[in-house]
């Protein structure tokens, strides 16, 4: 029973899988965080469909520590991994990059392949106190396939952990709606993955038929998470490395000008910025970034920053957020049979949940509240 349900679950992934990874690739155009997902479905759908039809002539005993759950769990770790930092870090990956990455992994899987060929002497265990019986060249090279596989597991963890919080404070002060590149989906992802290589580990030192079946599950379900995520994921060009981090160095362009000068200065950039909005409504548009006002007022991007959070005490999507809220107001007093759904969107928010979020922190109540 348990065989025929772990076999279900194995077609589900090899076409999910398929058709995940066709859809992404087909959606992606010059996105790189969907081409890698997209790809990494389509390996993982070809490596499903050799296991799926190795499986139907061999004999269906378990192994311990196998080699091919290896080299897949060390694929599958490896992908994400890659995922997670082009999303964290678009562009980051270069080709060259790509291939120094998963470079441990190529390495490790080609001499195991070449070890195999050699006639090197592959072990057969069906359990774990086998496992460290024999210590030879054969459970060097699954060692090693095993520690690189820990390390891709650990890293976009470690990724998502130190740099999200950068990087969500870097969107609010760079577009005008950070919340559609919000990186709590990421964060919760992260639990299931967790959760993925705690029972991949456990299936990799047992021959239990039962973790095989709750793996595939699991397994099911990330990659139906990545992929819808991937599907509407947006990004943002980023002109900085991890190793700066996301923070922005906020430079004084007006070193050579006294005080005086650069305080009327930076006022009169702070009315144009506000005639600007008031004139042209540029917050209006879902999309709006700080890089567009660079096209408007010929001044820096840093500068611009530090024009919101020091000059005005908010950040550029707070800034945003109050001329859209008072869009809204206005909507909602003027047209009380339009739903808010409608002024919502009006209003130059992407979604409902967004807007109700910033009209109750601009004015303490719902809209519907509001509009009673």
């Amino acid at each position: 029973m348990l065989d025929k349900i772990q076999f279900l679950l194995s077609l589900q992934i090899l076409g999910f899988c398929f058709f995940g990874g066709l859809t992404l690739l087909l959606k992606a155009r010059d996105n790189r965080a969907k081409q890698i997902l997209g790809w990494s479905m389509l390996l993982w759908a070809f490596l499903a469909a050799v296991r799926v039809s190795v499986n139907l002539y061999v004999n269906d005993s378990k192994e311990v520590f196998h080699p091919d759950v290896l080299v897949t769990g060390c694929l599958v770790s490896a992908s994400l991994a890659c995922y997670v930092i082009e999303v964290l870090r678009p562009r980051y990956l270069t080709l060259k990059r790509f291939l120094l990455f998963i470079s441990p992994l190529l390495i490790s899987g080609l001499s195991f392949f070449i070890y195999r060929l050699a006639g090197g002497e592959i072990h057969v265990y069906y359990s774990l106190k086998d496992v460290f019986v024999n210590f030879d060249l054969d459970m060097f090279l699954r060692l090693v396939l095993l520690l690189f596989t820990l390390i891709y597991m650990t890293l976009p963890v470690y990724l998502v952990l130190k740099y999200s919080k950068e990087f969500t404070k870097y969107l609010s002060e760079n577009v005008s709606n950070p919340e559609d590149y919000d990186l709590n989906w990421l964060k919760k992802i992260m639990v299931i993955l967790v959760i993925l290589y705690v029972f991949y580990l456990v299936l990799l030192l047992t021959d239990k038929p039962i973790l095989y079946v709750i793996d595939k599950a699991i397994l099911l379900i990330v990659w139906y998470y990545f992929f819808y995520k991937a599907l509407f994921l947006k990004v943002i060009e980023l002109d900085h490395s991890f190793e700066k981090g996301w923070d922005l160095s906020y430079c004084n362009e007006n070193d050579e000008e006294d005080d005086e000068q650069h305080s009327m200065l930076t006022k009169r950039y702070v009315e144009d910025v506000y005639t600007w909005f008031e004139r042209e409504k540029p917050y209006l548009r879902e999309d709006l970034r700080l890089t567009d006002l660079q096209r408007v007022f010929p001044i820096s991007r840093s500068y611009l920053s530090q024009l919101f959070n020091k000059e005005l005490g908010c950040s550029f999507s707070d800034y945003v957020n109050s001329f859209r809220i008072e869009e809204s107001k206005r909507l909602l007093e003027a047209e009380p049979m339009t739903s808010i759904q409608e002024i919502a969107e009006r209003s130059g928010f992407h979604s409902i949940s967004t807007f109700r979020r910033a009209f109750i922190k601009c004015t303490g109540m719902m809209p519907s509240e509001y509009r009673k």
